[in-house]
């Protein structure tokens, strides 16, 4: 699967239809964000693990669709093989360029709050390297501006220093990553067939 087809499996949009569908309040910006902080942990999470962790995260019974189920399995298997390919293509679930200003600083600060919870939630705490640790703080700084996000002003300055922000939060998800686990450019978890 290209590299493009994994990106749209993360789009936000596609997400939040699935949420709506669902009756489900969360945000999917935060969920995707868990998903990154736990695998960039450098711990498995076995797709039936993340499957279980979306339903308490979302709080819900089941799914009422196949459809958002198929889009939620997407969303891990294209986002571990964007992780795991060496392109360095990751990009967080936000929303896209074309929203307002406020709305892409806001989920993305949502998606920073749900990637320290999914590396705590990993439970991976000892022996954190210094880098590790900055990124960490960084990333509870960017979630602890949400309320700044919700008021932020269509300006060029502004527009640029969102996009700088992003730009850290992907290299750095991916770094992580990259520090607990071989790349592999060959693998494509969207090719299995059958889920273990």
């Amino acid at each position: 699967m290209s590299t493009e087809m994994l990106k749209d499996a993360l789009d936000f949009d596609l997400i939040a239809d699935v949420f709506v569908t669902e009756s489900i309040t969360a945000s999917p910006a935060e969920l995707h964000g868990q998903l990154c902080g736990y695998l960039a942990s450098g711990v498995a999470l076995p797709l039936e693990d993340w499957l279980t962790m979306v339903v308490e995260f979302c709080d819900i019974e089941g799914w009422q669709e196949e459809a958002s189920r198929a889009a939620i399995v997407e969303l891990y298997t294209a986002t571990l093989t964007l992780f795991q390919n060496g392109e360095y293509a990751l990009v967080p679930c936000i929303s896209d360029d074309d929203s307002p200003l406020s709305e892409r600083g806001t989920t993305l600060s949502q998606w920073a709050h749900g990637f320290l919870a999914g590396y705590g939630l990993s439970g991976q705490k000892k022996d954190l390297s210094e880098e590790t640790k900055q990124i960490l703080r960084d990333f509870a700084n960017i979630s602890g501006m949400k309320a700044q996000m919700e008021t932020l002003e269509e300006n060029n300055d502004n527009e640029a220093d969102l996009t700088e922000l992003v730009e850290y939060a992907r290299l750095s998800a991916m770094m992580l990553y990259s520090e607990h686990h071989e790349v592999n450019p060959d693998v494509d978890h969207t090719k299995q067939s059958s889920i273990h």
